[in-house]
């Protein structure tokens, strides 16, 4: 899981963050809505071009950071293409996001029964 965003050749590694209190590992997923014809092979289509009811559906599952983690995420873009180029990139957003906020949800836990 960790290769497939954080090395070279991984279908997720656009969608990686270099810093290691971000850094998350995960991996990306397709799952085909309809039987892919040699003619639809022939055509060579970009997923824009694909009629949106027959794009497959983009699929990412991931946790972080990945040294110590505490997070973790599953999304599912329904005919969102490929799981790295639709769901990667939200996870990325997603776990700065969730990480960013980490103390102040500590901070708001650590307060949440006050002695009255």
């Amino acid at each position: 899981i960790f290769g497939s965003t954080n090395e070279v050749m991984g279908t997720s590694y656009k969608s990686r963050i270099n810093n290691p209190k971000y850094q998350f590992a995960g991996k990306t997923g397709t799952a085909q809505v309809k039987k892919i014809t040699e003619r639809d092979r022939e055509l060579d289509l970009k997923t824009f071009e694909i009629p949106y009811e027959e794009r497959d559906h983009a699929l990412y599952v991931a946790y972080g950071p990945y040294k110590n983690p505490r997070y973790a995420t599953s999304i599912i873009v329904e005919h969102g293409g490929s799981g790295s180029s639709t769901a990667a990139p939200m996870a990325k957003k997603l776990f700065k996001l969730i990480i960013d906020r980490h103390a102040l949800r500590e901070t708001i836990k650590e307060n949440k029964y006050w002695d009255i």
